[in-house]
């Protein structure tokens, strides 16, 4: 019988060197921070002397929204939060 030598072939497992760590170059983004407006209910409704309710803001048409869902009030439209809905007001002007 004759003698043999037997190979092993191993695959190198994690051959490479470290990544160097990464220096970064600008600061990290500040993240915009969501205000709380204590008793934010009163500038959605006014209640006049004989005890009427009055709706300040438009509120949302959408079917799904139901009511009580009121639409932004910003200085061209009228915008909802929820479904993103947007009235743009027309330029009194024409233009």
């Amino acid at each position: 019988m004759k003698e043999s030598t037997l190979h092993l072939v191993l695959r190198l497992r994690g051959g490479a060197k470290k990544c160097k760590k990464k220096t970064y170059t600008k600061p990290k983004k500040i993240k915009h921070k969501h205000k709380k407006v204590k008793l934010a209910l009163l500038q959605f409704y006014k209640v006049d002397d004989s005890g009427k309710v009055q709706r300040l803001r438009k509120e949302c048409p959408n079917a799904e929204r139901g009511a009580g869902t009121f639409m932004a009030n910003h200085f061209d439209r009228h915008y909802c939060g929820k479904c993103g809905l947007t009235y743009v007001y027309q330029k009194a002007g024409g233009d």
